[in-house]
C-alpha cells in the first residue's frame, strides 16, 4: 500500500523514544554527577552532602540542556 496513513517521516521522533531518552538523560546526569560530587567531598573534605547536592544539580541542568538540544526546543 503506497498510501499508508500510519507511515511517518524518518526524522520524526516517536513518543516512546523521546520519553526514554528524557528519562535516561536525567537519571544518568543526576547519578553520574552526584557520584562525582561525592568523590569531590571525599577528596576535598567538604561537609557531608554538599558535593552530592551540587553534583546532582549540575547533572540535572546538564541533562536538561542535552534534552533541549536533542529535541531542538
Amino acid at each position: 500500500m503506497a498510501d499508508d496513513p500510519h507511515s511517518r517521516k524518518s526524522d520524526e521522533h516517536s513518543s516512546e523514544g523521546v520519553a526514554g531518552a528524557v528519562v535516561g538523560y536525567l537519571l544518568a546526569g543526576i547519578l553520574m554527577w552526584g557520584g562525582l560530587g561525592w568523590l569531590a567531598e571525599q577528596f576535598l573534605g567538604l561537609p557531608a552532602g554538599i558535593g552530592v547536592a551540587v553534583g546532582m544539580m549540575l547533572g540535572a541542568a546538564g541533562a536538561i540542556y542535552l534534552i533541549m538540544k536533542r529535541l531542538s526546543a
